[in-house]
């Protein structure tokens, strides 16, 4: 499951982006946009996991500490793969330095997730902390259902929206 998530999220994130595309069409998403996508999340995890205020004043500092440092651990990968095409130019060794940066930022995101795993049944429970990641992938799904609908939208593709 953390795998899924984990590759889910750096769609979401290329969908963030593409979601402001009708306001800012060359550039990345505006930090209001983001703030409201984020307050969106907010909502949407909350009501999944029926957090009562208390719980909720516990548990969203330390998930907005945890999701900030994944953010950046995200960033830093991006950086690795930046430049499209790269890898046709690549030696053997060069790719497989890429290839063992690219497990190590993948663990180094386990291990947050392993740091932060204690830290969030000890704000809402365990219960709660497992339907967190159901939430999440929800979250990202819904995200994807709606960048699906638009892109049909763009193309002129009038079906209805499937619903999975």
């Amino acid at each position: 499951m953390r795998i899924l998530i984990a590759r889910l999220l750096p769609a979401l994130a290329l969908l963030l982006a593409w979601t402001n595309s009708h306001a800012q069409p060359d550039g990345p998403p505006s930090p209001e946009r983001l703030r409201e996508i984020k307050a969106q999340k907010s909502a949407f995890i909350t009501a999944r996991l029926e957090l009562t205020p208390e719980e909720a004043q516990r548990f969203w500092p330390i998930y907005n500490e945890f999701d900030d440092k994944q953010d950046a651990l995200r960033k830093e990968m991006r950086q690795l793969f930046k430049e499209p095409g790269k890898e046709a130019e690549l030696t053997e060794a060069e790719a497989a330095a890429l290839l063992e940066k690219g497990l190590q930022h993948r663990q180094q995101e386990i291990d947050l997730e392993k740091s932060y795993l204690e830290r969030f049944k000890k704000s809402i429970g365990s219960v709660k902390t497992m339907r967190l990641r159901q939430a999440e992938h929800d979250f990202n799904r819904e995200v994807l259902r709606k960048f699906r609908d638009r892109m049909d939208e763009r193309k002129g593709d009038h079906r209805p929206p499937q619903r999975h």
